[in-house]
């Protein structure tokens, strides 16, 4: 009987665990070289930006939306971001002297965002901005090591 208990009270620990994975917010980590910006809304969408210290690296982005993922460095197109209603295309991918443009105006309108959401494959999701302005820095900031490839 206790064994049961034990058994039940793991299990019951998991499964709540588990639905409170979403934090909801923006947060940042750093790993392996590498800094990570991340948010989901606790529903399975989140956005991961990625970006190494190695100055001649760039960063990359990669985002699961309605369950599927997607990445900035994708030849499929990536994915879309809109910033209180302006659309973002593939903003992430740097890879070329327009990208690096865009990329920058995109990273100063996300800095200001009210309203988030990505977008791709026919589906649309809303990511929470708290805690966005605390998380991520201006691209010219000491401690951004967010930077395109050009």
């Amino acid at each position: 009987m206790n064994k049961a208990l034990l058994l039940t009270a793991i299990l019951g620990c998991t499964v709540a665990g588990t639905s409170l994975a979403g934090t909801y917010e923006w947060t940042s980590g750093f790993t392996q070289g590498v800094t990570e910006n991340m948010v989901d809304d606790g529903n399975g969408n989140d956005l991961n930006i990625s970006c190494p210290s190695d100055e001649s690296e760039s960063l990359s982005a990669y985002a699961t939306i309605a369950g599927k993922a997607y990445a900035s460095t994708s030849d499929s197109g990536g994915f879309d971001v809109i910033v209180d209603g302006e659309l973002y295309s593939n903003p992430f991918y740097t890879d070329c002297n327009v990208c690096n443009e865009n990329f920058t105006s995109f990273w100063e309108a996300l800095l200001k965002a009210n309203n988030l959401q990505l977008s791709a494959g026919g589906k649309t999701v809303n990511l929470p901005t708290k805690n966005l302005k605390q998380v991520l820095r201006p691209l010219n900031h000491k401690d951004n090591a967010c930077r395109s490839t050009w």
